[in-house]
């Protein structure tokens, strides 16, 4: 087992032991070889923790690519592109999806993407990709799930019912009076950290009455069972 702390030679920071214990995971060969060369090509600034669990990294800090007078999303793209084996993408620009653009208060860049599997949203999968006026790539934060597709034997699924049968679905399961729904909302997705990665809905449920959380109720899209279910009040509420 190649360990990937023998494979930076000691450029690998680890935030926490959790961290460390991650350094005994076998890294794929091809990402292994893609983050060789990305740690030269930063001059040795590269640090790295890694997600055993999506089996890619969670974080990559350094000087990660040259300057760039290109859009913001233009320069995340070509980084995930060029970087592709180390999150097991296949093309950047049609795995990620840019959703939001910021700039911060020290004049860094952030750009956020959706990870997507078939078109179709994969459930708190995405990256941010920071950068300094220069378009200089200073650090990658986040989840990527490698490999879905083979996972899902390269086919993507179908849900076995509606939209509209999932908000019943959800209103049972939440318990919620139907006359005091003050709105809701359906999306799907693939949920990457259940086995099979099932096509979802996630279907949110809100109260006519401010004062009451949010319902967050996960189904999947073809047996019907709910996946998980929890309350959410939005910021600012006690």
């Amino acid at each position: 087992m190649r360990l990937f702390l023998l494979l930076l030679m000691g450029t690998l920071v680890f935030s926490s032991p959790a961290i460390a214990l991650a350094a005994s995971e076998e890294v794929p060969r091809d990402a292994n070889r893609a983050l060789h060369r990305l740690k030269k090509e930063s001059g040795d600034t590269l640090t790295i923790h890694w997600d055993p669990n999506a089996n890619t990294p969670s974080l990559l800090a350094g000087n990660l690519s040259k300057p760039s007078k290109h859009s913001p999303q233009w320069i995340a793209y070509e980084f995930l592109n060029h970087n592709k084996a180390v999150y097991g993408l296949s093309n950047a620009r049609t795995d990620m999806k840019a959703t939001e653009v910021n700039r911060l208060s020290d004049d860094t860049i952030q750009v956020r993407l959706q990870h997507l599997l078939y078109k179709t949203p994969v459930w708190n999968d995405g990256l941010v990709v920071q950068m300094n006026e220069r378009g200089v790539v200073l650090r990658v934060e986040g989840r990527i799930y490698r490999d879905l597709k083979k996972r899902t034997l390269n086919r993507p699924m179908h849900p076995s019912f509606s939209e509209t049968k999932a908000v019943e679905l959800a209103l049972a399961a939440s318990n919620m009076d139907k006359a005091k729904l003050g709105g809701f909302s359906v999306e799907r997705y693939y949920h990457p950290s259940i086995p099979g990665t099932p096509l979802i809905y996630a279907v949110n449920l809100r109260s006519a009455d401010p004062d009451e959380p949010r319902h967050q109720i996960l189904i999947h899209a073809l047996s019907k069972r709910i996946i998980e279910q929890k309350t959410i009040r939005e910021k600012g509420e006690p």
